[in-house]
């Protein structure tokens, strides 16, 4: 509105200027109705959140995350840690303590974090992530110790293994349902020693217009009643960029952290992290 406004005032209007407002005027009024076509389009993805179980979404999840066009790019990324994993580390992690990076990818973090002098283990579901996580190390002669493992079951570390623990690209909200985040949790409990740290990484309600979802989310919640959906369907559950995320609200995850006996120690809501202890 404010392009047209100024194309009324009569001090500026000719022809070419009137034509060129006009001009603007259309995009905005095209990139509107685009964006409402994308919410449309994007229907029948968040439908599958309802239709299929927690492990028909996990599958399709592995299966992405597994595949190599995303093993490729993952692979070529080399922007290490980012302005705000680089303060935690600084902040919390001491040299020569020993880190375990879960859900790690091709290796962005782990290779960074063992250049800083830490005892770094990290794993990951995929099998075709770690092979190439593996290969960046040996390239850069950092003894990062690497492992297919799954970080929904049982991970293969022993009880109070860890001084760290490093999970970061929102891959906490990555984990369905429900129980299956808070038995991670207090797996990962487990695996610290007293006093350990925990650098967490989710997705938050913060600045997200469709938190609460409205209508789409009580009919899920009605339709989660019937044997035939997804009976684990949970309020922040979507269908976003090409997988499954849950979009947290700040009391629902205070309470998984609570329920796994994790203190937090920082909350950065707006950056999507949190710093947890053992105590």
């Amino acid at each position: 509105m404010r392009y047209w406004s100024s194309c009324k005032d009569p001090g500026r209007i000719s022809l070419r200027y009137y034509v060129g407002c006009s001009l603007v005027a259309l995009s905005r009024l095209l990139r509107r109705v685009v964006d409402q076509i994308r919410r449309v389009v994007a229907l029948p993805e968040q439908f599958a959140l309802i239709i299929w179980t927690s492990s028909e979404i996990d599958r399709f999840a592995r299966a992405g995350w597994n595949s190599r066009p995303v093993v490729r790019h993952y692979s070529r990324r080399d922007d290490w840690l980012d302005a705000t994993e680089k303060t935690l580390v600084e902040t919390y992690c001491m040299k020569d303590g020993e880190l375990l990076n879960v859900a790690c990818g091709a290796g962005r973090e782990a290779l960074m974090l063992a250049r800083r002098r830490l005892r770094v283990t990290a794993c990951d579901w995929s099998p075709r992530m770690i092979a190439e996580a593996r290969r960046r190390a040996q390239e850069a002669n950092l003894p990062v110790r690497f492992a297919v493992a799954d970080l929904t079951h049982d991970l293969p570390y022993p009880e109070k293994a860890f001084d760290y623990l490093f999970l970061t690209n929102i891959a906490y909200s990555y984990i369905f349902p429900r129980w299956r985040r808070v038995r991670f949790l207090r797996q990962a409990h487990s695996l610290l020693k007293p006093d350990g740290v925990f650098i967490i990484s989710f997705a938050t309600a913060s600045g997200e217009p469709r938190i609460p979802a409205g209508l789409l989310e009580w009919l899920f919640m009605r339709l989660r009643r019937w044997a035939s959906f997804n009976r684990e369907y949970e309020p922040g559950d979507r269908f976003a960029g090409d997988g499954f995320v849950h979009i947290f609200r700040f009391e629902e995850l205070a309470q998984e952290f609570q329920e796994a006996r994790f203190l937090v120690k920082e909350w950065l809501w707006e950056q999507c992290y949190a710093v947890l202890t053992k105590g």
